[in-house]
């Protein structure tokens, strides 16, 4: 029980916001993820894979399901059972794979368990596995979004931007280091690789005009790509698995109660508990989920080493266990789930104390629409209908989250609190424009979004200035230079001018000179 922002719609069908005290949240524990057993786990996977067959997906966390029902059931694990969710009962001992329901979307459609295991048989057992974990390309750094930086405050973005600046100049001033960042970054459609190569021929072709040219032009790419959010700090993109051991316990004993047993997280005051070997134990940490809205969606997490992950789980560096018993992790992540959602994860020490201000005084937001009543028949003009709204609500995921920043900056600049309750607003509708292919609600998202611009009057208070990075072509007489936000910071930011103590040399240096 918590406070919470709820958003509703009023008698006119328009989002309000609603400070609800003492409000019952719940998280759906093991929605979307599933165990597999380390023993037909892929050898080229890392930590987990996402599973797809006949209207079923889960991402599967590589798991020592065995060992653990060994251990649990001890003399008895050679005729213990459990049942299934359709009272099929198995022994624990067969058991490679647990799932639940929500992986399952064929319940939806009425068919039984037998018929979908035929299906599954025709293909003969054959799951398609569509990824798996990956590590930064970046090596131990990941780059922020737009949309994370402007949820930060503004005091603390020198310290935020620190490594990225200090990258930066290094980039200028060491050219091993920027051989090596071409290494990391080349492609086919890139001449990475032939500046190398040349450079490898002739160690000096560094000092050629050609090469120096190249490389102001490949950093100064850069540097407008930092400007315009992608700043890089200690983080990864990890996982999320949910509360993976009360998952064993429950696989177990079938019964609901048993989650309760987990003592690999406690609930505590401020932050939520994980288990990620990516950073150190007893580390707290900030995460943003992907995609991102406002600081009511910044999460505050205390890194818990326990011997029951290192045992029975074999995850790699790029998945974080969650505890869902007794947190509001999903809905302040804006309805996240587990079949593959990922989490931005860093310990940058001054956007974890912001973290850790945003998850005590920002209250969590709840999506309480009603879900859309109206009943779709088997008809050419409802399909037409649907495929309208579900066309218009991929220009709406876009719409919504820069319009949310906007509000974001006019929070930051003016007193007006409306503008915080349309981040709270805006960030629903992204969300149910995200989800607009599983489920529709009473709400007309489009007229909402062109509703809140226009009651935020923007064409009086205009675009920030960071606005000229983010969208191409943007006409400056659309900017505002009084509006404050971290963006702007970066925008405003002046690096320093490197110039190498060596001369440069002329591209005839290079060549061998033949007479015709």
């Amino acid at each position: 029980n918590t406070d919470i922002i709820s958003v509703e719609t009023d008698s006119n069908k328009h989002c309000i916001t609603k400070l609800i005290q003492n409000y019952k949240l719940k998280n759906t524990m093991f929605d979307g993820q599933a165990l597999i057993d380390s023993s037909i786990f892929p050898s080229w996977g890392h930590g987990y894979i996402l599973l797809r067959q006949h209207f079923c997906k889960m991402a599967a966390f590589n798991t020592n399901i065995q060992l653990f029902f060994r251990e649990y059931f001890g003399e008895t694990y050679y005729t213990a059972t459990v049942k299934d969710m359709w009272g099929n009962e198995h022994f624990v001992k067969d058991i490679e794979l647990i799932t639940t329901d929500n992986a399952m979307k064929w319940i939806k459609f009425n068919k039984s368990y037998e018929y979908w295991c035929k299906k599954v048989y025709e293909d003969d057992c054959m799951f398609g596995i569509v990824k798996t974990a990956h590590p930064s390309k970046l090596g131990n750094v990941q780059r922020m979004s737009y949309q994370m930086v402007n949820s930060l405050s503004e005091t603390i973005m020198p310290e935020v931007c620190a490594e990225s600046i200090d990258y930066i100049n290094r980039l200028k001033s060491d050219d091993d280091f920027f051989l090596d960042y071409l290494r990391k970054n080349t492609n086919f459609s890139n001449d990475y690789e032939v500046l190398i190569a040349l450079c490898e021929q002739n160690k000096d072709f560094v000092r050629s005009s050609y090469f120096r040219e190249r490389k102001k032009t490949i950093i100064m790419a850069y540097v407008l790509n930092f400007k315009s959010g992608k700043v890089i700090q200690n983080a990864d993109n990890l996982v999320i698995v949910g509360s993976p051991y009360a998952m064993l316990l429950y696989g177990a004993t079938g019964k609901p109660e048993t989650v309760d047993n987990d003592d690999t997280f406690s609930t505590e005051p401020g932050a939520i508990q994980c288990y990620t070997s990516r950073f150190a134990d007893n580390e707290y940490l900030a995460e943003f989920r992907s995609p991102f809205n406002g600081k009511y969606n910044m999460g505050h997490l205390h890194n818990v080493y326990d011997e029951k992950f290192a045992k029975y789980f074999n995850f790699c560096d790029q998945i974080i266990a969650v505890n869902m018993n007794g947190t509001d992790f999903q809905d302040r992540n804006n309805g996240s789930d587990q079949d593959s959602d990922s989490l931005y994860v860093t310990n940058q020490p001054h956007i974890v104390t912001h973290a850790k201000y945003c998850y005590q005084n920002y209250h969590t937001i709840v999506n309480n629409i009603p879900k859309d009543s109206n009943i779709y028949n088997n008809t050419m003009e409802d399909f037409a209908m649907l495929d309208n709204k579900l066309a218009a609500s991929q220009l709406d995921i876009g719409e919504s989250s820069n319009l949310a920043q906007l509000a974001q900056t006019y929070d930051c600049t003016f007193d007006d609190p409306k503008y915080g309750q349309y981040v709270c607003v805006l960030s629903v509708l992204a969300q149910i424009a995200i989800d607009s292919a599983k489920r529709l609600f009473d709400v007309d998202v489009t007229n909402e979004i062109r509703r809140i611009k226009k009651d935020m009057n923007v064409k009086k208070n205009k675009y920030p200035a960071f606005w000229l990075i983010i969208r191409k072509d943007f006409n400056e007489k659309n900017i505002n230079p009084d509006l404050k936000c971290p963006m702007n910071y970066l925008y405003n930011l002046k690096l320093d001018q490197f110039r190498s103590s060596l001369s440069t040399l002329p591209m005839d240096y290079f060549f061998k000179k033949y007479e015709l």
